[in-house]
C-alpha cells in the first residue's frame, strides 16, 4: 500500500489531467441546420418566410443591381451633364430679353424664345457685310477654346450686331447650328447657311423649328433613359435588399409612415441571400 500522502497525490493527479486536456478541446462547431438558422436570422430578420422563387429573385435582383448601377452612375453620368447645359442656354436665351429695341414688321412664330422675334430684326443681321470667317478674325474671344480654334461662337456673333435685337441675333445663331445648347458652328456652315437664309427667309424659319424639334427630341429622350436607369437601379435594389418593403403601395402617403416610410426600411433589410433549405420552410418532396 502507499502511503497517506501518496495515495492523496495520485487521487487529485487524475481530475487535474482530466481537466487539463479537457482546456484544449475545441468548442465543438455548430451543426448545419445551426449555421442555416444563423444565416436565417440575418438575412429575414422581420422573421419572413421565402420560397425557392423568391430566393431567386432576389439573388437575380442583387446581380442585375450592380450592372443598373455602373450603369446609371457611368455612363448616365455623361448625359447629365447635358441637363445644367441645357439650363443654362435656357437661362442665357432669357437673359437676351429686352436687350435693344426691335425694329418690329412681321412677327416670325418661331418657339422657344421668351419674346417675340420680328422680321426687320431677322432681316437686320443678314444684311452684316462681315462674312462669318471675318467675324471669327475680328472679334477674338481670350479663353474660349472653340474660338481659339477657329469656330464661330454665339458671343462672337452677337458683338458682330451688337446693335440689333439681340433675341434676333440668338433666332439667327438658332437656325445656323443643329439642336439646342449649341453655340459654335464652322464658318463654312454659317455662311451657306445665311446665304440661303438671304434667298428666302422661309428657310430660315423652318431651319430654327427643326433645330428646335430636333434638340428638344434628343433631350426628353435622353431624360427617359436617364430615368429608365435610375428606376432600373432604385428596383433592383428593392427587390434585392428590401424585397418586403411596401412603400411604394400607396404613394405618397406611405413613404412617411411610421410602419412602411423611410425610417422604418432598416428593419427590413436582408443583408445576407436565404438559404432555401433551411428549416421545415423549404420542404423537399
Amino acid at each position: 500500500l502507499l502511503p497517506p500522502n501518496r495515495r492523496m497525490f495520485r487521487y487529485c493527479l487524475v481530475p487535474l489531467i482530466f481537466s487539463f486536456a479537457n482546456g484544449f478541446t475545441s468548442i465543438p462547431a455548430p451543426s448545419l441546420s445551426q449555421r442555416k438558422n444563423l444565416k436565417n436570422s440575418r438575412a429575414a430578420p422581420l422573421g419572413l418566410v421565402f420560397d425557392v422563387d423568391t430566393v431567386n429573385e432576389i439573388s437575380a435582383a442583387r446581380a442585375a443591381f450592380v450592372l443598373c448601377f455602373f450603369g446609371a452612375a457611368g455612363s448616365a453620368a455623361v448625359g447629365r451633364s447635358v441637363i445644367p447645359k441645357t439650363l443654362d442656354a435656357w437661362k442665357a436665351t432669357n437673359s437676351l430679353r429686352g436687350i435693344n429695341p426691335s425694329s418690329g414688321g412681321e412677327e416670325l412664330g418661331l418657339f422657344g424664345y421668351p419674346e417675340p422675334v420680328y422680321r426687320e430684326d431677322i432681316l437686320k443681321v443678314l444684311e452684316n457685310p462681315l462674312d462669318p470667317k471675318e467675324i471669327v478674325d475680328d472679334y477674338p474671344l481670350e479663353g474660349n477654346i472653340r474660338a481659339q480654334q477657329g469656330y464661330l461662337v454665339f458671343e462672337a456673333f452677337s458683338q458682330a450686331n451688337a446693335d440689333i435685337n439681340q433675341m434676333a441675333v440668338r433666332a439667327v445663331f438658332d437656325s445656323i447650328v443643329l439642336g439646342i445648347n449649341k453655340n459654335q458652328v464652322s464658318p463654312n456652315r454659317a455662311r451657306e447657311k445665311l446665304e440661303s437664309f438671304k434667298k428666302d427667309l422661309s428657310n430660315l424659319q423652318q431651319a430654327n423649328s427643326q433645330a428646335k424639334l430636333l434638340g428638344f427630341s434628343a433631350f426628353f429622350i435622353l431624360l427617359g433613359i436617364i430615368g429608365a436607369a435610375d428606376w432600373f437601379a432604385f428596383y433592383h435594389l428593392w427587390h434585392g435588399w428590401f424585397p418586403e418593403w411596401p412603400g411604394l403601395d400607396h404613394l405618397p402617403s406611405s413613404l412617411f409612415s411610421q410602419e412602411t416610410g423611410l425610417t422604418a426600411l432598416p428593419k427590413y433589410f436582408i443583408a445576407d441571400v436565404p438559404d432555401p433549405s433551411f428549416g421545415d420552410s423549404f420542404p423537399m418532396p
